[in-house]
């Protein structure tokens, strides 16, 4: 080797070990003072997963996913903890198949957000079935139908369940971000999202993401078109990717069980509530929930009817409107073990059966 290329090869590793020790000081340096580099935004990880890093890594089909095998706690989640397996979603570890599974997808409602784990539909569900059944709670916050779709695809008929129970909306009919639905969004080859999911465990990479995006972006409600609103998921694009989980479900042999997505009651709250506009929006969401249901001869769990015959479903309507509370669970976790039971009472009565 010629003294050239020594010492261009010397130049070149002097300046990485440089860069290596600047990123540690400043990086020890932020951590010290204890920078707040926390930079929230309503469409959140539909444009960036980085911004709850310690919740979310980017996946390029799913667009994010939980971090797995920890106890995520943040201010996305409002302060409170939440156990998350090893497979990303929420709850113990999952081991091999021992009894009969009943497969929870959609979104943050389905996870049980700001209850517990006992507290959850899921749970409850499973200690009302007695034991018969295993329960896994696959609801993912933000999560709208495309993604539970491609979640059940990729990752979730692994799991060989015999029941899967389907409940999305909200999010679908939440403003698309940049004004590109969620079929039409492209992300990067998943290569640069790894990279970019070990970038965000440094402090000084988010704090120096926030200072950008603070200059940079533009408010979220003007993007906000009401005049002209693309949404994440049309209502047509809806009922199809409902349709399509209930197919792969049918073509191995599973239950699929669709449910409406429950929406505080404008007779019981008052129809001048701030949120009246969005649920009534959201029910022609549950009612094409109905119409597949109908069509395809699928069992439908109608969550929202039975939550809207109660009062104190919700503890806070001024500041969440979405989220049901732990007496809502439990509404649905005993209007969804009828609905098993009734499964079960129609097999034990079918021809089949009988000649064996």
């Amino acid at each position: 080797m010629t003294g050239r290329k020594q010492s261009l090869l010397f130049r070149i590793g002097a300046a990485s070990v440089s860069l290596l020790v600047f990123v540690i000081i400043v990086e020890a340096t932020v951590r010290l003072i204890g920078v707040d580099d926390y930079f929230q935004n309503r469409f959140f990880v539909l444009n960036r997963a980085l911004d709850y890093p310690e919740v979310f890594k980017k996946d390029r089909r799913l667009f994010w996913r939980f971090r797995p095998d920890r106890t995520v706690a943040s201010r996305f989640f409002e302060g409170r903890g939440y156990r998350i397996n090893s497979l990303g979603l929420r709850g113990d570890e999952i081991g091999s198949k021992r009894k009969k599974r009943i497969l929870a997808i959609g979104n943050s409602c389905t996870f049980g957000w700001a209850v517990t784990d006992e507290q959850t539909y899921t749970r409850q569900l499973e200690l009302m079935l007695e034991g018969e059944y295993e329960v896994i709670n696959a609801g993912i916050p933000g999560y709208s139908s495309l993604q539970g779709l491609r979640f059940f695809r990729q990752d979730l008929l692994a799991l060989q369940p015999d029941i899967v129970t389907i409940m999305f909306a909200w999010n679908d009919h939440w403003a698309a971000s940049g004004r590109i639905p969620d079929k039409d969004r492209q992300f990067p080859p998943q290569l640069l999202l790894d990279f970019q999911n070990q970038l965000t465990r440094l402090h000084s990479y988010r704090l120096l993401k926030k200072l950008l995006l603070s200059r940079l972006e533009v408010h979220p409600d003007s993007t906000w078109d009401r005049e002209n609103l693309v949404y994440r998921v049309s209502l047509q694009d809806f009922a199809a990717n409902l349709a399509e989980i209930c197919r792969l479900c049918k073509e191995r042999g599973i239950t699929p069980v669709l449910m409406t997505s429950p929406a505080p009651s404008l007779e019981r709250y008052g129809r001048g509530q701030p949120f009246a506009p969005a649920v009534r929006f959201h029910e022609k969401y549950n009612l094409e929930t109905r119409k597949v249901a109908t069509k395809l001869d699928v069992v439908l769990a109608d969550a929202a009817e039975a939550i809207n015959q109660h009062d104190g479903m919700y503890d806070d309507l001024r500041h969440d409107f979405i989220h049901f509370n732990a007496a809502g669970h439990r509404v649905i976790a005993e209007l969804l073990a009828n609905k098993v039971r009734l499964l079960e009472e129609r097999v034990e009565s079918s021809p089949e059966r009988k000649s064996n």
